[in-house]
Formats: structure tokens, sequence, C-alpha cells
């Protein structure tokens, strides 16, 4: 059972839709002060049969969703909760570009508001101060004769208490940061390449603060542990390792994780 509120703690619907202006021209946006997860209710809206742009936000919580099916650590007035639900025209975009560029929209909204400047862990993660602060959550969803895409974006802005799972990997940004300015900014981004899914000038930006390129990286395939270095990132924003055989992995999907700092060539 969500619940809605007009003013919610952290952001204030009112503040939204004067920091989104003209974009928020047929855009629905919904503020709630408690929800199990924004993805979620945008898939149900889908599902009701909702055609169009959605912006969705939420206080706090209860099932925040993260990738590869886990949770999303999302408490009241730390941090901001939001998904992007987007009504397609088009045959769908690759899911591993719209997610990279969303992280290029997040990177550059935080600067811009803040000039604090975030890097990039492919494939949807940004870091500060070497710790976690953002997380991505890219789904589609067929309904009827429609394909809606789901940006789903969660940030630690001053998130000072973490479950004992969570405090060596997740930090804040701990920045003074107006939470509906930011969320405006980030939707701005997303949309303009939601428009033009071809264009990829946010791979410069994406290229220029990944935090894995010249690392040496682990991921997982077939159930084996595999290592390699970062060697590039291509059009389509999928990285290409050289493995341990000095032949070429290219990984459109899935997940990484980093060997010491040290190990940078």
């Amino acid at each position: 059972m969500q619940k809605m509120q007009e003013n919610a703690p952290r952001v204030c619907k009112n503040a939204l839709i004067k920091a989104l202006g003209a974009h928020i021209n047929g855009v629905t946006v919904r503020v709630f002060d408690e929800i199990d997860s924004t993805n979620t209710e945008a898939k149900r809206m889908a599902a009701d049969g909702f055609r169009g742009d959605a912006l969705l936000i939420a206080q706090t919580q209860t099932a925040g969703r993260g990738r590869m099916g886990r949770s999303f650590y999302s408490p009241a007035q730390t941090g901001v909760y939001f998904s992007i639900l987007h009504t397609l025209n088009t045959p769908l975009c690759d899911a591993v570009a719209i997610t990279s560029a969303a992280s290029v929209a997040v990177m550059r909204a935080i600067r811009t508001l803040t000039g604090i400047q975030t890097e990039i862990k492919w494939v949807n993660d940004l870091y500060y101060n070497e710790k976690k602060i953002c997380g991505i959550l890219t789904e589609a969803v067929s309904a009827g004769e429609s394909t809606h895409v789901i940006v789903g974006i969660g940030i630690n802005l001053d998130t000072a208490d973490f479950p004992d799972e969570l405090t060596a990997i997740a930090g804040s940004l701990n920045a003074n940061i107006d939470a509906s300015a930011l969320i405006a900014e980030i939707y701005r981004g997303i949309t303009l390449y939601l428009q033009e899914p071809n264009d990829r000038e946010w791979l410069a930006d994406y290229r220029a603060h990944s935090m894995v390129l010249g690392h040496r990286v682990a991921w997982t395939e077939a159930g084996i542990t595999r290592i390699g270095i970062a060697e590039a990132i291509d059009e389509d924003g999928a990285l290409l390792i050289q493995n341990e055989e000095n032949s070429i992995v290219r990984l459109h999907t899935g997940e990484i994780s980093l060997r010491p700092l040290e190990d940078k060539i």
C-alpha cells in the first residue's frame, strides 16, 4: 500500500515542477512519502495502460531494487530515489547504452550543482571517495502494444548509517544540494538521450571518468571467475577486456569487480 503526498520532506513536488521548467510539459509527476519501489510502481503503471512520460519520486522505499536481484537501501530523508518511465515510439534502444548514458547524466548533474566529480564503475554505479554513492537500474517492459523503458536511480546524499554489509562499500556525497534541482537536472539529461538514442556525445565523459579503464578486473563467465585488463568502452557502452589469453572479451552486460588500484597499467 503506497502513500502519496504533495510535499515529501526531501522533495517538494511544486519545487520539482518549477525546477523542471519546460521539461514538465506532458510529464506525469508523482511524489510518494513511502512506496515499495519506484521501478515497481512504474511497472504497475505500464501494466495499467499508461503511455507517455512519468517521473516517480519516493521519500523512502521499503523494497528498493538494484541490479541482479539485489535490494537498494533507501532510508528516509538522506537520499533521492526516483524512476523515469518512458514509452518508446521507436524500437528499444540498447539497454547498456541507456544505463551508461544515465550514469553520465547523474555525474554531470552532481558536478553542475556541487562541483563534485564522481567516477563511474561500469556499468551503472557512481563512486565518490572510493565508495558507491549511486546505483542505476534500467528495465524494459512490454504492455499490450507498448514498450516502455524504466530508469531507476538512487543517490545517497547524506546517508550516515548503513547496514553492516554495506558500510565498507557505500558512501554519500555529503554536499549541500537541493534534491529537486538534482532530480530535474538528471531528468533533463536522460530525456535528451531518450529523444536522440543514436547520439553518443555522452561517451567522452563516460570514458574520461571511468574508474575501471586500465585496471585489472574480474568477472564471472559460465560460473568461472575470469581476470583481465579493462581496455576500452565501445560505442554502445560495452566493456572491452583483454583476458589472460590476450584476446578481447566484450562484456555487454553483467558485473565486474576491481582488483587493487596498484594494478593499474
